[in-house]
């Protein structure tokens, strides 16, 4: 898998014929943690489920995969059909019909028109699927899966413009926090000399003491290691983006930075802070939703 940008979503569908073969094949991805794969091959092509699988987990990584087939062969001859007839099992139908029947006090009617409808009492089938046809379906599936990566880089592409869009504005509200350091900090030391006004008189007062308790009160509420650590995450998100976005990775970026983020909030104690704070966070949602739904 390559490093383009890509949403879980997608849908791909490719098909083929030529004079013994009609195939298509229609490969849907839904949001999933893991690579799920649920493949309705006919029957006859049981045996090669897993290589199937391993290609396409391998191809799409992750996501919830369901992968759907319409296969017909329209020259083959009579004499290459086969046809089984279960027996057994026909009578075995049979024989609970009749038992139903007594059991309920109703009139008893022939139920061989519902019995040969069931799946199981006649089967048909081809003789000797050839290795050809296989690799035949093998390839065609992975042209739809190559379709479905398709679809799922262009609208990756457009996702990526946006989780861009919102790590420049909280960038910008970064930024914006920055600017009100200074005020809260004075906003801070303004309030604490007014409470020591009210209830120490400026004789008893010790203001180098003061000073350094100001100090060491405003050092417990400082913020920039929190700011420094949120700018070092929005410049790996970004990184992320250009060079591997893989959306557990962005996922976790984003975690790192609504811890940051959240203690940003309870430190801040300055209301044009925390408004700032509050604007960053609900941008990170809206990142959270988008990473969801990215490869």
């Amino acid at each position: 898998m390559d490093n383009s940008i890509q949403s879980m979503t997608g849908f791909g569908r490719a098909q083929m014929e030529t004079p013994s073969l009609r195939a298509v094949c229609e490969v849907k991805a839904l949001n999933g943690r893991y690579f799920e794969a649920d493949l309705r091959l006919p029957k006859f092509l049981y045996e090669i489920d897993p290589q199937i699988r391993r290609l396409l987990n391998e191809k799409l990584e992750r996501g919830t995969i369901t992968c759907t087939y319409s296969i017909t062969f329209p020259n083959v001859k009579a004499e290459d059909q086969e046809i089984h007839i279960n027996v057994a099992l026909a009578k075995a139908y049979l024989d609970k019909y009749q038992e139903l029947s007594g059991a309920l006090g109703v009139e008893f009617r022939d139920p061989f028109r519902d019995i040969i409808r069931i799946p199981e009492v006649i089967q048909t089938g081809e003789r000797g699927i050839e290795d050809e046809v296989k690799k035949a379906i093998v390839a065609l599936t992975l042209q739809a899966a190559d379709m479905l990566v398709q679809f799922r880089k262009e609208e990756g592409k457009a996702t990526g413009v946006k989780l861009l869009s919102l790590v420049e504005s909280i960038q910008l509200d970064l930024n914006e926090v920055s600017v009100h350091e200074d005020p809260r900090k004075q906003g801070l030391r303004d309030r604490i000399y007014g409470q020591l006004a009210e209830h120490v008189s400026s004789e008893l007062r010790d203001n180098n003491r003061f000073e350094q308790e100001i100090l060491m009160y405003l050092d417990k509420w400082d913020i920039a290691e929190e700011k420094q650590r949120l700018q070092q995450h929005l410049d790996y998100f970004r990184t992320c983006l250009q060079k591997e976005p893989l959306g557990r990775k962005l996922n976790f970026i984003a975690q790192e930075m609504g811890r940051e983020m959240n203690t940003m909030g309870v430190k801040s104690n300055y209301f044009p802070m925390q408004q700032a704070v509050v604007q960053m966070k609900e941008k990170l949602e809206q990142i959270k939703e988008q990473v969801l739904n990215l490869v």
